[in-house]
């Protein structure tokens, strides 16, 4: 009877249109659908305890519940797993409030992980009241509020030990966060390398920070190029934080990091000297991953780098640390005179910029000062891609110069930090 009625309101919601309905009824449909959804959830983790207790995983030849349940339904082995294992911790209080779609299949989850991790010495009159007082909260507060809220449920039922309490929990949580800790790479072989990590809570904040600070809306209402793309802004957040996790990478301090065999982490690229000057052609480096020379010219000027430049036999004509670079004392004096980078409307400051050669160093280019500039990474990569230049202005100010398609007039570009504003006459 009760599979009948099932399938008959299968039929029914198929036929459901949501385009018919007006906007009030269109959110009263979505809770209600929702309180559908997590009562179907509750019943099937039923029917997955039913079966787990009977073992028909084993009678029907599965390795386990989980498997069983999704094999059979065709849901993803994670959703099986979360509703077989609550199948087996849940509460017949909580289990109710489920059942009617008083609270969501994840809001049931945290409620049981915050019950089944209380101290062994707190009573079951203390555990329901914390229970009930859970589920209460539930109804007011989003998946992040309540899980919070759990964490902090000690404070019901002993305010004056909770923290005490939930100290000792954070610190085995702590443990059991480190134990887990990976990070994963792989090449893909189309000149992207993929990865996967897994991080403590409060590391995984740091990274975070670091990255949405670089990502975040400028101040500035100038619409200028950033990060290689003419609105930055306009991008994927996720292609945002992969390229703001670029230029992290592009800054990290490696003069700070363990040596091996004398050398910092620092990575060689080697590139024919009539390729860098050209821009043409390959480099290799140490990892034997191959780039363009073009990318190579940019990267001449990282002080993170080594370049190893060969003649036409092969041979290291010059390892490129005394000529190449500007040293410390030059680059206190850019970051004096520059501010940071100098292109219009950008806010990187001197420590997260590199300097650049204004003639390119691999073009004959001297490094001086009065041919050096700091340009952040982005737009310094921006220089090296060949649509965009930059070059000392008469006054000594530093001016980046647009393709024509930005700028049919190619008019100069200033950042603002050097417009010297005059006072109105009188």
């Amino acid at each position: 009877m009760l599979i009948e009625q099932l399938e008959s309101l299968t039929d029914d919601l198929a036929a459901f249109d949501a385009w018919r309905l007006p906007s009030n009824e269109l959110r009263e449909a979505a809770m209600a659908f929702q309180k559908a959804r997590t009562t179907m959830d509750a019943a099937l983790a039923r029917i997955a305890g039913a079966a787990d207790d009977m073992g028909l995983a084993k009678d029907d030849g599965a390795t386990s519940t989980t498997a069983w349940l999704a094999n059979l339904t065709g849901i993803h082995k994670g959703e099986a797993a979360k509703l077989v294992g609550l199948a087996r911790v849940t509460t017949d209080v909580t289990g109710k409030a489920w059942m009617r779609g008083d609270v969501t299949t994840d809001q049931a989850s945290v409620i049981m992980k915050a019950i089944h991790g209380l101290p062994d010495w707190v009573g079951d009159t203390e555990r329901a009241d914390a229970e009930k007082h859970l589920i209460a909260l539930a109804a007011d507060h989003n998946l992040d509020d309540l899980k919070r809220l759990a964490n902090h449920v000690m404070e019901v039922i002993d305010p004056d030990g909770a923290d005490e309490v939930l100290g000792k929990k954070l610190q085995d949580e702590e443990a059991r966060a480190w134990d887990a800790t990976r990070l994963t790479m792989r090449r893909c072989g189309d000149g992207t390398t993929d990865g996967k990590f897994k991080l403590p809570d409060a590391d995984y904040d740091v990274l975070r920070a670091a990255i949405e600070g670089i990502i975040a809306p400028r101040r500035s209402s100038l619409n200028e190029v950033r990060h290689g793309v003419d609105d930055f802004n306009a991008l994927p957040r996720a292609q945002r934080m992969g390229l703001a996790f670029v230029e992290l990478l592009n800054h990290l301090p490696t003069e700070s990091l363990p040596k091996a065999g004398g050398l910092a982490a620092t990575v060689a690229v080697t590139v024919d000297i009539d390729d860098l000057r050209t821009g043409q052609g390959v480099a290799t480096n140490t990892s034997n991953t191959t780039i363009s020379a073009t990318k190579a010219q940019r990267l001449a000027c990282n002080a993170h780098l080594v370049a190893l430049y060969l003649d036409s036999e092969s041979r290291v004509l010059d390892h490129g640390m005394t000529k190449r670079l500007f040293d410390r004392h030059q680059r206190l004096a850019l970051a004096v005179r520059d501010g940071g980078c100098v292109w219009a409307g950008c806010d990187r400051p001197p420590a997260w910029c590199e300097a650049h050669h204004l003639d390119y160093w691999s073009e004959g280019g001297p490094t001086d000062l009065d041919k050096g500039a700091l340009f952040c990474h982005f737009h310094h990569f921006k220089l090296h891609e060949g649509e965009w230049s930059a070059r000392m202005a008469d006054d000594g100010v530093v001016e980046v110069i647009p393709p024509q398609r930005v700028d049919p007039n190619q008019t100069p570009r200033r950042h603002a930090r050097f417009t010297t504003q005059q006072p109105r006459a009188a």
